[in-house]
């Protein structure tokens, strides 16, 4: 009965393995064009219906077969449902609840989004075993050449979409140079580590080496150094502990070059040693202030951070005072660009705790199951463990992008995988659920789909709401033209639809007052942007909104009281100081016209706004 039982669950587990990789591929490559945001929302949305059915195998396998108390299993499962819970708690407590459940504009990175990659790298860790693991590295392969292709063919000019794309061409299904380099190289990277292993057939090996050479012409004239670093860093960790396991001597001088290597190619990013003129880039140390923004709302709000992915919505208020000056007043970042102080950042201590803890916990499985493991095995963990520190390397500075975090959780599931299964004994593990109650074959084959399909629905329902609002903001987009004024119609209608949406993002909500405006529907406009700021008084896009219509609406009054409320968000913005100058100057309130003098001649010394400032007093 006990191999019975066994003998079920790996069948059952082996059917889901091809749905689990569909799933993570099909997520990576969607993108829809009749979409306001074309690449993450899609793959947002595939990727909570897809994991809506994957739910099903992921606890039919639970039942097929128990995790067992005091196993590493155990420890990572309750790990990864805790950072769900402190995750969802955080979610709650976030000032704006559906930007924290949906994830920001252009960003995705809700709670949601993290819901869908803990079921990735769940079912993962409980599939994937020696025997099918090369149908990672197989499919790895395919989706790079796919990419690949497309990303040649962008770059050739021959791209069978016109994007709205103020990038270069390379963008692949990612919407960005730097995730569609960094996505190759993580693919590429697999493909590299195949032509080592035995599992792996000559017809996919061969279309690794097309893989290597289209993936690294795309990344080179793509001009990203992202994909050079996940490269660079996963090569220099293979190389080295290859070398110690076949020869320790040889081993450590190949270590001990590589890490003399990775010293000066970080030194190099940080614009400092002979490696500068070659890996340096402006976005490398814009990065900084990012991260130092992060680390200053971690300090403020260290138990659940100050929102869930509302990172943008903070970032003025903790920036430094030196980053307008040289980037900008208006110039501003939706995201830490560092997974790790983004997660702290936005949700706090716990979450970010949880989440390095299992990062460590499957560095240290990968590293002891090669210790463990024979020449073959070695060689495929060693693979997937190079790749899965390149992914982490890219996630030190780019964003948590959901069509690339998705290969680091499946990465991460499959090294995990092959430590679970390779326990001394895989039938001892069911030893202790069985009993001598007869088990119900036909109960057991439909708990997966009926379980599936109960998740299914709600979720079905969810994304089409989401679909629609999508969709509905791209219509606006390409029929609000006052020069149409047959559009007036159809737009005040269309805007009626998405403000009615629930699942509606609140900035489409007031993407969609402004369409209204331009079409002449300006009272209507102004109800819905003040509607809009009072669920979100913090938010600086919705502020600036409402200078805008009360400097239309010519309310002093109001206009002035929407100035300060920038002044509190944005407290290094000397540009709205000198609008609030001209303001109170104008009302003879020439006390708040010195103090906003004095902030500015504090924070932009030496400016053209600080001459401007002096003159209007003097």
């Amino acid at each position: 009965m006990n191999q019975k039982k066994l003998h079920k669950a790996r069948v059952q587990e082996f059917q889901g393995v091809w749905y689990l990789l569909f799933t993570v591929s099909a997520v990576t490559m969607i993108f829809r064009t009749d979409f306001y945001d074309p690449f993450n929302s899609a793959k947002l949305i595939l990727l909570l219906i897809l994991d809506s059915w994957l739910v099903g195998h992921l606890l039919n396998s639970y039942r097929l077969k128990p995790v067992r108390f005091r196993t590493l299993e155990f420890t990572v499962t309750v790990l990864l449902l805790s950072f769900l819970v402190c995750l969802f708690m955080s979610t709650l407590m976030t000032d704006n609840f559906l930007v924290a459940l949906i994830g920001d504009t252009q960003r995705r990175n809700g709670f949601l989004s993290y819901l869908g990659l803990v079921v990735i790298i769940l079912f993962a860790s409980r599939s994937l075993t020696f025997e099918n693991i090369d149908r990672v590295y197989k499919i790895g392969i395919l989706v790079g050449a796919i990419l690949s292709t497309y990303g040649i063919i962008q770059i050739s000019g021959k791209d069978f979409i016109s994007w709205d794309n103020p990038y270069n061409s390379m963008i692949s299904t990612l919407g960005n140079p730097n995730f569609a380099a960094s996505m190759l190289a993580v693919l590429m990277l697999l493909g590299i580590s195949s032509m080592m292993l035995k599992a792996i057939s000559k017809p996919f090996k061969i279309m690794s080496i097309y893989l290597s050479v289209s993936a690294l012409i795309a990344i080179i004239v793509s001009g990203s150094r992202q994909g050079l670093l996940v490269i660079f860093f996963s090569a220099i960790f293979y190389v080295s502990l290859f070398s110690l396991l076949r020869n320790r001597n040889i081993g450590l001088l190949v270590s001990s070059f590589s890490s003399i290597c990775g010293i000066f190619a970080i030194l190099g990013m940080l614009q400092k040693g002979p490696l500068a003129p070659l890996l340096y880039k402006d976005s490398v140390s814009v990065r900084g202030y990012y991260w130092r923004a992060g680390i200053e709302m971690f300090k403020d709000s260290p138990l659940v951070g100050i929102g869930v992915d509302r990172y943008g919505s903070y970032f003025k208020q903790f920036r430094e005072a030196s980053y307008p000056l040289k980037y900008g007043y208006e110039i501003t970042s939706s995201n830490a660009h560092n997974t790790f102080i983004q997660l702290f950042a936005t949700a706090g201590i716990f979450v970010g705790l949880l989440y390095l803890t299992i990062m460590f916990i499957i560095f240290f499985s990968g590293l002891l199951l090669i210790k463990q493991s024979d020449h073959e095995k070695r060689l495929i963990v060693l693979g997937l463990l190079s790749t899965w520190l390149g992914f982490q390397a890219q996630s030190l500075i780019s964003i948590d992008n959901v069509g690339i975090s998705i290969w680091g959780w499946l990465l991460g599931g499959s090294i995990l995988g092959l430590k679970y299964s390779s326990a001394p004994s895989l039938a001892a593990t069911y030893a202790h659920t069985q009993t001598s109650k007869k088990t119900n074959t036909v109960a057991i084959n439909l708990f997966q789909p009926l379980i599936s399909m109960v998740i299914l629905i709600p979720t079905i329902f969810f994304s089409v709401m989401f679909y629609r609002a999508e969709n509905t903001l791209f219509i606006l987009k390409n029929i609000s033209n006052p020069s149409f004024s047959e559009n007036k119609q159809p737009v005040y209608e269309y805007v009626n639809k998405l403000i009615d949406n629930p699942i509606a993002d609140p900035y489409y909500k007031y993407r969609s007052a402004l369409f209204l405006y331009d079409m002449g529907f300006k009272e209507e406009s102004y109800v819905i942007t003040s509607n809009i700021l009072r669920k979100d008084p913090k938010n600086p896009v919705f502020l600036t909104g409402k200078v805008f219509f009360e400097e239309a609406r010519g309310n002093i009054a109001e206009l002035i009281s929407a100035r300060e409320q920038i002044s509190t968000v944005d407290p290094w913005n000397a540009a709205n100081y000198l609008a609030l100058l001209n303001l109170y100057f104008t009302n003879n309130d020439l006390d708040k016209a010195k103090e906003a003098q004095s902030k500015i001649l504090k924070i932009a010394p030496g400016t053209e706004i600080a001459k401007t400032a002096t003159r209007i007093l003097n």
